[in-house]
């Protein structure tokens, strides 16, 4: 019998504004300080992405508990980050957690992502009509993709700049290495109809793959990305619920 192909939950909020009382209790100590120290226009999208990771995890926990089919609460996970950078979501007693788990945000949007079967990474960013494209892909992206970005118009060169540098960040959160991994890595292979791509960087063994997410922004591109073998997504609609306090 051919193996399921992974599942892979992505579900987007907005940011949470304010100091919800629930937070000190969802959040565990190191959250709250991280959250707790970002300046005032950072903590609303911090803190949905990790309230979405949650919101994920907990879904798919209940699907493997009892007969009950309830959700472990909120405040049952904690949060890791691992030396490399890399998120890691946790059961706060010491029970194992499976679900591999990465989290973004950009453009008012917090984007959060799970899947058990192996590493993921998951990557937001919004259009900037400010920037100056060229010459942020002179410097970090390949001699070569700078180049083709040269020869497109405006409207295709704003596109094809924000679907690689999701995709690439999403490559590279999903590697562990983050951007210290290198935008030059190539993220452009023709898709297949699901739309995954197949990425070679240099130093890693283990395949991977990424494909674009649809936000529900249009101003605001996604990707998510894998390591082992393509994966279906499915987005998730998740809310808020102040019954949290």
């Amino acid at each position: 019998m051919r193996a399921l192909p992974p599942l892979i939950d992505v579900t987007f909020l907005p940011g949470i504004t304010g100091e919800p009382a629930w937070a000190v209790d969802v959040l565990d100590p190191e959250e709250l300080s991280r959250w707790s120290s970002l300046h005032a226009t950072g903590r609303p999208l911090f803190l949905a992405a990790h309230v979405g990771a949650r919101l994920l995890a907990a879904r798919r926990a209940s699907w493997v508990t009892d007969e009950s089919g309830e959700a472990p609460p909120m405040t049952a996970f904690g949060w890791l980050t691992l030396p490399s950078g890399k998120p890691m979501l946790t059961f706060r007693d010491g029970r194992p957690q499976p679900l591999h788990v990465s989290v973004a945000h950009g453009g008012g949007l917090a984007a959060a992502a799970v899947c058990d079967h192996g590493p993921i990474g998951v990557d937001v960013e919004h259009v900037d009509t400010r920037r100056n494209l060229l010459a942020i892909a002179r410097r970090f992206y390949a001699e070569a993709e700078h180049a083709e970005l040269e020869r497109c118009g405006v409207d295709e060169r704003t596109v094809r700049f924000h679907q690689w540098w999701t995709r690439k960040e999403a490559v590279l959160k999903a590697t562990g290495v983050g951007l210290r991994g290198g935008l030059t890595v190539r993220v452009d292979a023709p898709a297949d109809r699901d739309g995954w791509r197949p990425v070679a960087l240099d130093g890693h063994d283990a395949p991977l793959f990424v494909r674009d997410l649809r936000t529900p922004d249009a101003g605001v591109f996604g990707a998510i990305a894998i390591e082992g073998q393509p994966g279906v997504v499915q987005v998730v609609t998740t809310a808020v619920d102040e019954r949290w306090a």
